[in-house]
């Protein structure tokens, strides 16, 4: 990676101010207030409440009953992976996430799922914000989490593995941020454990970041190695080998409502509905990897650490053929990261205000049908597009992904 300074290197030049007013250049500082001093965190904690009430009233819209049948089914030996598309899309591995929540009875199993994803995905913000906001993380959490909020509400509610798998994926940039890259590929290879999807970021980070791999490969082996511990080898194998075939057949396109561009493509009418797009796939995977060694090259360690991980999302919402809506929460929190580190430096209001915007339109599903419908099908590829092309520019100019404190 680059030799330049990170953020945490360099003092920060704080703008003189009166006593009890707000300092005066940086819009972000505005969190700094005692009255404003983590409102964020206080509105994250509040839409869980919300959301947790929701699922009170809706118990139908949470799937972590799926988590738990695959956890139960674990324990008797019995299949994981039924016929078709749906259904348990993880590795055997994965059902020991979700093993210690099954032994409660429902339906406090999923509610308490829901309020350990939220207060997971808070304190992986939170670790990521000191890399990127140094000195001012905890108000730089809170802003990020308030403006991922309206995309976040489709997961919380659901209980979706995505949460979770986005903390790590966090944490492990958090790691890779401040040197300790060995680490990070452990947790990249945990994530990689609780969703597959994992994979692509971890990959990506393996390819960019030599450090990571070593790490990385042992965690992949550990789980390998604890989704084979079990009183029945011969299931447990054959359970793996069922994965292969389950995942196969579910990452196959079909006519259910994906939000990945080929989607829109298709709902477009500019390709063939079974087209699989395997050679664009191919060639963005080529381009997102040339992407990232630029990146590392070109840019200061945690700069090129966050430019990976944006990299690596912004590739599996655009490709992924099963792009659920709820999976921009990882996009909302990455911009909103931006925004953060644009809201504390002078001169950035202009830069905050676009990826803020940015991350509310991720939300639109929360503003009602008169702007949802007509935008559901397209918005949110868009945005991402937008968001890519920020960030290659903001890499082509060397420009940092983090506060840059001046001497």
């Amino acid at each position: 990676m680059s030799t330049t300074p990170s953020a945490a290197e360099v003092p920060l030049a704080r703008t003189p101010a009166e006593p009890g007013r707000l300092l005066q250049a940086p819009p972000g500082a505005i969190f700094l207030d005692p009255p404003c001093f983590g409102l964020g965190a206080r509105l994250w904690a509040v839409a869980t409440l919300v959301v947790a009430v929701i699922a009170v009233v809706q118990p139908h819209r949470c799937i972590a009953w799926v988590y738990r049948a695959a956890a139960e089914a674990w324990v008797a030996a019995a299949p994981l992976y039924a016929p078709g598309l749906h259904g348990f899309l993880y590795l055997p591995s994965g059902t020991l996430v979700y093993l210690p929540f099954a032994l409660l009875p429902q339906p406090f199993d999923s509610h308490l799922w829901r309020l350990f994803l939220s207060g997971a995905l808070y304190l992986a913000v939170l670790r990521l914000a000191r890399q990127i906001v140094p000195r001012t993380g905890t108000a730089a959490s809170g802003m990020i989490l308030a403006l991922a909020i309206p995309a976040a509400t489709i997961d919380l509610l659901r209980g979706q593995m995505t949460l979770l798998m986005l903390a790590l994926l966090l944490a492990s940039t958090a790691e890779i941020a401040a040197g300790r890259e060995t680490r990070g590929g452990v947790l990249l290879a945990v994530a990689v454990i609780v969703k597959p999807l994992a994979l692509v970021p971890g990959l990506l980070f393996a390819a960019a970041v030599p450090g990571t791999r070593r790490g990385f490969v042992a965690g992949l082996l550990l789980g390998i190695a604890a989704g084979l511990m079990h009183p029945q080898p011969d299931y447990a194998v054959a359970q793996w080998l069922a994965m292969v075939g389950k995942l196969g057949v579910a990452a196959a396109p079909d006519s259910g409502t994906w939000f990945d561009l080929g989607a829109l493509l298709k709902k477009l009418g500019l390709i063939e509905p079974a087209e699989t797009l395997f050679g664009w796939r191919l060639g963005a995977a080529v381009l997102t990897l040339a992407a990232a060694l630029v990146a590392v090259r070109r840019l200061d360690r945690v700069s090129a650490a966050v430019a990976v991980l944006h990299l690596g999302c912004c590739y599996l919402l655009l490709w992924n053929p099963r792009v659920e809506e709820g999976s921009f929460v990882m996009l909302a929190v990455l911009a909103g990261g931006l925004a953060a580190v644009a809201a504390w430096t002078p001169g950035g209001g202009r830069r905050c205000l676009l990826f803020a915007g940015l991350c509310l339109a991720l939300g639109t599903h929360m503003y009602g049908d008169w702007i949802y419908r007509p935008t559901a099908f397209w918005l949110k590829q868009a945005v991402t597009l937008v968001h890519l092309g920020l960030l290659l520019d903001m890499i082509r100019r060397r420009t940092p992904l983090v506060l840059r404190r001046e001497a």
